[in-house]
């Protein structure tokens, strides 16, 4: 009678218990794995994405925000929340049961929309931070540049440069063609303007050294500048691309089935029962065995 009594009660208890629902959300990312210009590329970019997936749903980011949106309490997600990978694809089943049907979808829902907000969102702040520091760095060379030419009253020292340049080998010129023409005292002349030309020339090699030294570090600056934006337009692809509305696919709410579940316990209760059973009449057995031996009282 034990193992019947006690699996009576098993069915008793468990029976009246309130129905479960669950659904499930499927999270398939094709666009967002494997390319070479994406946040998960190469060989090991689905495990690295599955990982990161899981561990962010299951953070408390996520969920944080999860609780203060839908007003779930924070221990009824934890352990109606599961997230599993669908075979060795990049694709990820979201699993949420509770026994309110009517909060199954909008969990589900609200998690993978944050859980996708965090991993890609995030790339693109961070790109944004390094172009905006870029292109701080680049106005910054801009304005030392503006500063050296306002202070040495050159507007381009290059060009300055090379216009003497020109001025000092035109008067060169001249002087050799009044020499070829005969003209000792012509040649003599110029000899004047010819130094005082090349001795302004002089004045422009530490203008040059300093300006090429400005001008490299702005080209430095614009390049990384560049590399920024490149960055930040991958990253902003790769949001778009994690649209929810694109890439995720939610199921309707069903009611779980506990007919297993209500099973296998009462199976396991009437099984120690009646293991229990048999213990007790051993020890029944025993004692009466013991009384019963010739020289007990």
């Amino acid at each position: 009678m034990l193992p019947l009594l006690a699996m009576s009660a098993t069915v008793g208890l468990l029976l009246p218990q309130p129905v479960e629902y669950t659904a499930t959300a499927v999270v398939d990312p094709s666009a967002l794995v494997g390319g070479l210009d994406t946040q998960y590329a190469g060989a090991q970019g689905v495990t690295q994405f599955v990982s990161a997936f899981e561990a962010t749903a299951s953070g408390p980011v996520v969920r944080s925000a999860v609780v203060a949106r839908t007003k779930v309490s924070p221990d009824d997600l934890a352990a109606g929340l599961v997230v599993t990978q669908r075979g060795s694809s990049a694709s990820v089943a979201v699993a949420y049961t509770s026994m309110d049907e009517d909060t199954v979808v909008p969990i589900l829902e609200d998690v993978t929309v944050q859980t996708l907000h965090t991993l890609f969102e995030s790339q693109v702040q961070s790109a944004q931070a390094a172009v905006d520091g870029a292109q701080r760095a680049v106005a910054a060379a801009t304005a030392a540049i503006s500063q050296f030419t306002a202070r040495n009253a050159v507007a381009d020292p290059q060009n300055a440069y090379e216009a003497q340049l020109a001025r000092v080998d035109g008067l060169v010129q001249q002087q050799a063609f009044a020499r070829a023409a005969g003209n000792a005292v012509g040649a003599a002349a110029m000899a004047t303007s010819i130094a005082a030309a090349e001795a302004e020339l002089t004045r422009f090699a530490p203008l040059m050294t300093g300006y090429r030294t400005l001008t490299t570090a702005r080209t430095v600056a614009v390049q990384a500048l560049d590399a920024a934006n490149a960055k930040l337009a991958a990253a902003s692809m790769q949001l778009a691309n994690a649209d929810p509305t694109k890439i995720v696919y939610v199921g309707s709410p069903q009611a779980v089935d506990r007919s297993r579940r209500i099973v296998l316990a009462t199976v396991s209760v009437g099984t120690a029962a009646f293991l229990l059973g048999l213990v007790l009449v051993l020890v029944l057995v025993l004692t009466a065995a013991a009384h019963d031996a010739p020289g007990t009282a």
